[in-house]
């Protein structure tokens, strides 16, 4: 018996660029097999894999190419954090499909979306969030160092004269500040125009410090999970495992976490660092079901336009200081996780 993960290295080709929490999803998986043989593509491989019977846990969005399903026979599956997403609802619902999912059954779903689908057509399911949140399994750390990360932070700005003039009054007088996040060439990336990167840096800033404070916005660290550096500078799947692992270390010993990724999210429940999530109110469907479930897990600061809204009691500005504390809800998803996982491993060896 092989144990293998699922990759999006080829499908990552395509789109030329690379979404790192896929592999922060694999690396949740890798903590549970006894040696990694390798990866298979979750989106191009699937069906015509043809080798010795591996162990996979299936946890992901299935499918971006849902031509590529069901999976063959030499994959042995555990389904789990499983999100069927409705742009593949058509060819994720055939009888095919249906059939493979009952002798799979029961089906732990991402979210309620997926998990309601499921039992609208007789397949056995419940909601067992995802996968990342086992990852305090491994990768916790009790030491938090200080360092504060700002994870893909969403903001759009027309490009008005009104705006042009709130930029430049707040730009000027925070342009100390401004120039600190001016370096993270990654934060709003198409903004290679000096006046245009100006306008959505001063903008940004300024909304996000009314919530944040401006220390927070200022000084963090910024990341961007989903480019094509992870698929320029990291070529195969292994690097960028271990670029997951880099990442999900550092969360682990963060003071606080602000995100618009439910991959960055979800692990820092696990990891016991205090997150705040940035829900996107015009996020469209294909997105929105993705967190049916998952977003109660979450002290939300809702995004409706350029506004930011807290969904939680607290003082403003937000920081480290009095940062609401994780819910704890999470806690019983991970446990039952661990538990199925661990036995599927378990189940395989005999």
């Amino acid at each position: 018996m092989q144990y293998k993960l699922l990759s999006v290295s080829k499908t990552s080709k395509l789109k030329g660029v690379v979404n790192i929490g896929d592999y922060i999803q694999a690396l949740a998986s890798s903590q549970y097999l006894p040696q990694i043989d390798g990866f298979v593509d979750r989106d191009e491989e699937l069906k015509d894999y043809h080798d010795e019977p591996t162990a996979v846990i299936m946890n992901g969005w299935y499918m971006h190419n849902p031509k590529n399903w069901p999976p063959s026979e030499d994959i042995i599956p555990l389904f789990v954090a499983f999100h069927l997403n409705v742009l593949a609802k058509k060819e994720m619902t055939s009888p095919e499909s249906i059939a493979y999912l009952k002798r799979h059954e029961p089906v732990g779903c991402r979210d309620m979306a997926t998990m309601e689908l499921l039992k609208s057509h007789g397949i056995e399911a419940y909601f067992s969030a995802c996968m990342t949140l086992t990852l305090g399994k491994k990768f916790h750390d009790g030491n938090k160092n200080g360092n504060t990360y700002i994870v893909d932070p969403p903001f759009s700005v027309d490009f008005t004269c009104v705006n042009l003039v709130r930029s430049l009054c707040h730009g000027i007088c925070y342009w100390a500040d401004i120039r600190k996040i001016w370096k993270y060439k990654l934060l709003f990336p198409h903004s290679k125009n000096f006046i245009k990167r100006f306008i959505k840096l001063s903008l940004y800033h300024k909304e996000y410090s009314r919530v944040f404070g401006r220390d927070v916005i200022s000084n963090s660290i910024y990341i961007s999970q989903e480019n094509s550096q992870y698929g320029a500078g990291l070529p195969d799947d292994a690097e960028r495992l271990k670029e997951a692992e880099r990442l999900v270390l550092s969360y682990a010993k963060a003071k606080m976490v602000i995100t618009s990724r439910i991959h960055c999210a979800l692990p820092c429940l696990g990891l016991g660092t205090p997150v705040i999530y940035i829900e996107k109110q015009q996020d469209i469907e294909a997105s929105k079901c993705r967190l049916n479930g998952l977003k109660d897990l979450f002290n939300i600061v809702k995004l409706d336009g350029n506004q930011l809204k807290p969904d939680f009691e607290t003082s403003l500005p937000v920081n480290p200081g009095n940062c609401p504390p994780n819910k704890d809800d999470y806690k019983k998803y991970a446990e039952a996780l661990d538990k199925r996982c661990s036995e599927f491993i378990s189940a395989t060896q005999k």
